[in-house]
């Protein structure tokens, strides 16, 4: 008897031992493919450059449109792609207004080292009946509900935001994964925006210069869609402020043919005031992007402090909203803006610092709310509350999509170390 207890126990082993090599194997196959240690998830790197200047192309956007899965490389033209292993089948598209999409099965995305390349395509002569530009808008605004989403939806999407000093580099970065929410359908329509993880890192032996800073949250500015808020110089009552011109070249965006209309205003005292352009797709009339500057009195507007220990001088401000299709509806894909200010000491003249601050958002994630996830007390309410720290661990961002901290960003988080 003992020693057929002892036999069933040595093949019981036996077997044990067989199955757990053979799991082992097969685990080891999977994470070698990089699918099993995403959990469900195929995670590619890698770069998107102009095919003809190798230049970086950072406002590109890769995306799966079947899914609503996207994102967008960074400042160095870096990306870093997540999406479920059940897409690997579906087709992923490559975009850039004024340039060539490309289209390839997603399981042709490597782990490592993708170079995707971008051909410029050239303006081109509109063959499109010409009509007057103002009827033109005002059918685009008219059109709001039907090209863009009237039911409340979320984006998942990630905020950065960077100051930079011209003989120092970054000196501030503020990284966060948001949800934001939007209900276009409500009256008034609003936007609620809630911080999923969010880190900090902070030279405060610099940026101390630039604590007179106004905007406390800067997802209010970048985080904000067409469907819920109209731009003030296409509100019907203030476009009557504004001049407009229709280009005569068009160019595309995804295949699109879109009309290129310029705008300014007609007074140079014109409150906030702006000059820029406008992308509108001719057929439905669906705006595609907007981008503009400030006029030098509007600047004032939003940027001229003289008051306190540090004044505050705008000298240029610029931003872009861009917008992209996902299940026939155009939602917000990405947005920044940007600033050049001048901060100097009131008191003491130890400093006068030209500054570049840069607020952005990728938006990765369009999905249909069926019920709001954000309390009251979760909506967030300051962009400089965000944790602090000295690393941009990769890692910190699991499970959520995230965009590949900058070269700028690297070297900070290495002073930042080394100062420890």
């Amino acid at each position: 008897m003992p020693a057929r207890v002892s036999n069933w126990v040595f093949f019981k082993k036996l077997k044990q031992g067989f199955f757990t090599k053979i799991l082992s194997v097969f685990l080891l196959i999977l994470v070698n493919q990089g699918l099993f240690a995403q959990g469900g998830y195929y995670v590619a790197k890698g770069k998107i450059v102009e095919k003809e200047t190798f230049l970086p192309l950072n406002q590109a956007y890769i995306c799966i449109p079947s899914t609503g899965y996207g994102t967008a490389p960074n400042l160095d033209g870096e990306f870093i792609f997540q999406f479920p292993n059940l897409s690997l089948d579906s087709t992923v598209i490559v975009s850039l207004i004024g340039y060539k999409s490309i289209t390839f099965r997603a399981s042709e995305l490597k782990n490592e080292d993708n170079v995707i390349f971008l051909e410029k395509i050239p303006l081109f002569d509109a063959n499109y009946g010409l009509s007057d530009v103002r009827i033109m808008l005002g059918a685009a605004i008219d059109s709001i509900h039907a090209n863009y989403n009237n039911l409340p939806y979320y984006q998942n999407g990630f905020y950065l935001e960077q100051v930079n000093l011209p003989t120092v580099g970054a000196i501030k970065v503020n990284e966060a994964v948001l949800r934001v929410e939007r209900f276009p359908n409500l009256k008034p329509k609003v936007e609620k925006v809630k911080l999923l993880r969010g880190r900090r890192l902070d030279w405060r032996g610099q940026t101390q210069k630039i604590e007179g800073w106004g905007f406390q949250n800067g997802s209010d500015l970048v985080c904000r869609s067409f469907e819920t808020t109209v731009p003030d110089f296409l509100q019907k009552k203030q476009m009557d402020a504004y001049d407009f011109r229709l280009d005569s070249l068009m160019t595309t965006f995804e295949g699109l043919p879109l009309f290129i209309i310029h705008f300014w205003p007609l007074k140079t005292k014109t409150k906030g005031a702006k000059e820029g352009i406008i992308y509108l797709e001719p057929e439905t009339k669906a705006i595609v992007r907007i981008e503009y500057k400030l006029t030098e009195n509007g600047l004032k507007d939003l940027i001229d402090t003289k008051t306190g220990a540090v004044k505050i001088d705008g000298k240029a401000t610029s931003a872009f909203y861009q917008y992209r299709k996902f299940r026939n509806k155009w939602c917000l894909q990405e947005s920044r803006v940007d600033f050049d200010v001048n901060f100097e000491d009131r008191l003491d003249k130890k400093y006068k610092i030209d500054t570049h601050i840069m607020m952005r958002y990728v938006a990765f994630e369009n999905l249909e709310l069926i019920k709001s996830g954000i309390f009251p007390n979760e909506i967030l309410q300051s962009t400089n509350n965000f944790s602090n720290s000295r690393t941009l661990n990769a890692d910190f961002w699991n499970p959520y999509n995230h965009i590949i901290s900058s070269r700028e960003a690297q070297t900070l988080s290495n002073n930042l170390i080394k100062m420890r």
